[in-house]
């Protein structure tokens, strides 16, 4: 059943402006690579600061409890059972530490993923092809989407694990994550789905898909800067997994100092690794607030509103659209491209419109609960003016 919300502009969400000082000068419509940073960011590392200042090592003390709260606080977005959530520095080491979990040598040693993946995540599973892992990518025929049947006939009984995308980064499409979950169960294959391309723009219920893992991190829609990646694992595998991927903060005193082997933290710090990046975990609290406050179905509906703004006038223009027409196939932004449009892209970024350009994809327009209509009607107005020029 779509569960798509109707699309639906939200002037009342123009109160969230002011918290973001780069849209009072810019107009930014990059959120889909990187959040506008909040006002109280700030503040938040000189709480941070004021705390190592005052107590020093006893700061720890302040610090670990963080860990819990900041991984609740995003785990309360996509429907998470709270005490279940690691952070760490980015997704790579998430994806590795899983990934030494696995044995690739009793007869299950497939790792199935789209070949639209974020390189990032390929590039990880393609190193663990030297212990065992053999890796599959389902292909693409458009360079925009992934079909689900080819998704589901790849998963059989010698598959591991399934670490796929929710929203593909180059197109935006949305992957019918459900169905996938439901078919590596019933191979008894894992899944790990990474969110980042979504989460904060996108509603997620983690218990809806039945997924056994959640990773993702916070300096696109979530608004939380960078060094904030998180790992939510359901609580029955935590004592199944034994990252080799692991850190002193993994143990379970930490601070016994006890020699190898590692004994293990029991939920979600035996998935953590070394020293944390503790300022980044104020500064994505800061992040996580707004959208919890909000909440996300209602940010999908007005991102909807303005991404059909910006299809019908790219339609309407001639230009190619990179992305799903339909609402319910995509993710929080639209892809525009024609001939001339990384000129066009460098163009507009220095007259102050913030977006991204990607190859095989063009511009990339992602607009957030803190844009409005007349926000994206001006870009729009723009990129065609520029299209037209570069054209003649």
């Amino acid at each position: 059943m779509d569960t798509t919300p109707t699309p639906r502009i939200d002037p009342d969400l123009a109160r969230y402006r002011s918290h973001y000082p780069i849209v009072e000068r810019t107009v930014y419509m990059n959120s889909n690579s990187m959040g506008a940073m909040p006002r109280t960011a700030r503040d938040a590392l000189s709480t941070y600061a004021d705390v190592w200042e005052r107590e020093g090592v006893e700061a720890w003390e302040t610090w670990l409890p963080l860990i819990t709260e900041v991984g609740d606080m995003v785990a309360r977005l996509f429907n998470g059972a709270p005490g279940c959530t690691a952070l760490n520095q980015n997704v790579a080491f998430f994806e590795a530490a899983v990934a030494s979990c696995l044995d690739f040598s009793k007869g299950r040693d497939k790792v199935v993923m789209e070949a639209l993946q974020f390189p990032n995540i390929a590039y990880v599973w393609e190193r663990f092809q030297k212990y065992g892992a053999r890796l599959e990518l389902v292909p693409s025929d458009d360079g925009i989407t992934v079909p689900l049947d080819r998704m589901l006939e790849a998963i059989d009984e010698r598959t591991a694990i399934v670490p796929i995308s929710h929203g593909v980064y180059v197109s935006g499409f949305l992957q019918d994550v459900g169905a996938i979950c439901r078919r590596a169960r019933e191979v008894g294959a894992l899944t790990l789905v990474d969110v980042y391309q979504t989460l904060g723009v996108v509603p997620i219920d983690v218990e809806a898909w039945g997924a056994d893992m959640v990773v993702g991190g916070s300096h696109k829609w979530l608004c939380g800067g960078p060094g904030t990646a998180f790992l939510w694992v359901r609580p029955e595998l935590h004592e199944r997994l034994e990252p080799k991927t692991t850190g002193w903060i993994a143990h379970a005193e930490p601070f016994a100092f006890e020699p190898a082997p590692i004994r293990y933290a029991t939920g979600a710090f035996r998935f953590m690794g070394g020293t944390p990046s503790i300022p980044a975990y104020y500064v994505a609290r800061e992040g996580y607030r707004p959208i919890l406050e909000i909440g996300v179905e209602r940010i999908r509906a007005h991102n909807l509103a303005l991404c059909r703004i910006i299809i019908d006038r790219a339609l309407e223009a001639g230009l190619t659209v990179h992305s799903p027409l339909e609402d319910a196939h995509r993710t929080g932004f639209v892809a525009v491209d024609f001939p001339g449009s990384r000129e066009a892209s460098a163009r507009l970024i220095a007259e102050g419109y913030k977006h991204d350009w990607r190859p095989r994809c063009g511009i990339r327009l992602g607009p957030h609960f803190y844009n409005t209509e007349e926000d994206v009607v001006r870009t729009m107005d723009r990129i065609v003016e520029l299209a037209a020029e570069l054209r003649s």
